[in-house]
């Protein structure tokens, strides 16, 4: 755990804060993970079919209803699509690693910001 000196000031805080996100393991696994998924061409495909499956099924909401029967079937079909994309081995491995490190990001959120949820409670 790191420990806070209240005498530095913000933006010396802040800047070893960076320096330990930089040099956290999760952060750099994840950096490298989607680094390799902008580099694989099965993954890249996969995100584009997604991608025009989103537009596709957008396209129709503005025409049809949500129950039509053309719009449910775009529903469907995005779904699947997206369902491809998110059980491909490298982006289940990233969406894990994204995981861990939205839960570093909330560990530092509640410790930066608790005290002052505490002190705006207690104004109202």
């Amino acid at each position: 755990m790191y420990n806070f000196d209240m005498n530095k000031d913000i933006y010396t805080l802040s800047s070893e804060l960076k320096q330990l996100l930089d040099a956290d393991e999760r952060l750099i696994l994840l950096n490298e993970l989607e680094e390799k998924m902008r580099d694989n061409q099965e993954v890249m495909e996969l995100a584009y079919y997604k991608d025009l499956a989103i537009s596709r099924y957008s396209d129709l909401l503005n025409h049809f209803s949500s129950e039509d029967k053309i719009t449910k079937k775009a529903h469907r079909e995005l779904f699947l699509k997206k369902k491809a994309l998110d059980e491909h081995p490298l982006v289940r491995e990233y969406l894990k690693a994204y995981s861990q490190v939205r839960d570093l990001y909330l560990e530092i959120s509640t410790i930066l910001f608790s005290d002052l949820n505490i002190h705006l409670k207690g104004n109202n």
